[in-house]
């Protein structure tokens, strides 16, 4: 047992122990086999070293080849999501040029329009132009015609005064024959007889400017005075009318008494009839008397 101890160490010491293996393969075989036998040591380590580094190659050739794999398999992916982007910016440009097809032929459309439109703005300026010259001449003829009524009208204004005044005239014997007695119309010879002395011309021209002076006796008064009455004759009697009445009616009074003022015509303003309520004037319409009595109290001496 001791022994076979021993050659186990022995045979542990020459596994473990390059020298001593050498020393020994030169005292079994000689020093030429020894080194043959080194040689194919050393060629059999450099044949494990040759494995083991080509097996690391190949482990990583492998490795290099997965990652390769790897990289080819992501470069597909990226390919393929780039040709999908491919396909749909192809689309969207595909799509762009319809639109812009479409936008060009609506545009070619609208310019057509547009120039449509343009003729007939030009047409409608070149009628406007006529229209408005129309109406210019228009406005003209309506002015000469506004003109002309109201030439016309105050015409007929004169001829309706004059109507009146020539009415009263005629009227008036009748008109205040049931208040005063013998009722005339004043001759121009007897007023400018009183006036002229008194008042000169101007203030007989402003006495004979009234449309009508009437004289008479207030035979319903005691010692039945000679009343004048000095009227103003009017379509539509308003405050002028009555403020001319008491005007001339008062220049007359400066001369001689019992000086009535009178407002004649078919209408009056309510200013008007105030005014003549108030200033006591006679007021003649449709052949009545207002204000009579108060006008007799206001202005004829009845001592």
């Amino acid at each position: 047992m001791a022994i076979d101890h021993l050659l186990e160490q022995l045979l542990d010491r020459i596994r473990h122990d390059p020298d001593l293996r050498r020393q020994l393969a030169q005292l079994l075989f000689g020093r030429e086999l020894a080194q043959l036998a080194d040689q194919l040591a050393q060629l059999a380590s450099l044949v494990r070293s040759l494995a083991e580094s080509t097996q690391q190659g190949f482990q990583l050739l492998a490795e290099r080849s997965s990652l390769v794999e790897r990289e080819l398999a992501t470069l597909r992916r990226v390919v393929g999501e780039l040709a999908e982007q491919q396909r749909a910016t192809t689309a969207q440009i595909a799509a762009l040029t319809e639109r812009m097809e479409r936008v060009e032929q609506q545009q070619t459309a609208t310019t057509e329009q547009i120039r449509q439109l343009t003729e007939r703005m030009e047409r409608v300026e070149q009628q406007q132009a006529a229209t408005t010259a129309q109406i210019q001449l228009l406005a003209a003829q309506v002015s000469e015609l506004v003109e002309m009524t109201r030439r016309h009208e105050d015409s007929i204004g004169q001829l309706r005064g004059w109507y009146l005044e020539s009415k009263a005239r005629d009227r008036a014997p009748a008109v205040f024959g049931p208040w005063l007695e013998r009722v005339r119309l004043a001759p121009v010879d007897e007023i400018r007889r009183r006036v002229l002395p008194v008042l000169g011309k101007e203030g007989l021209r402003r006495i004979l400017a009234a449309d009508v002076i009437v004289s008479g006796r207030a035979d319903d008064l005691p010692n039945a005075p000679t009343v004048w009455l000095v009227v103003e004759v009017s379509a539509v009697v308003d405050p002028s009318d009555v403020a001319r009445a008491l005007e001339r009616a008062a220049l007359l009074r400066q001369v001689t008494e019992n000086v009535i003022p009178v407002v004649w015509g078919p209408q009056l303003t309510e200013e008007a009839r105030y005014l003549a309520e108030e200033q006591a004037l006679v007021v003649v319409r449709d052949g009545a008397l207002e204000g009579w009595e108060a006008a007799l109290q206001r202005w004829v001496a009845t001592g």
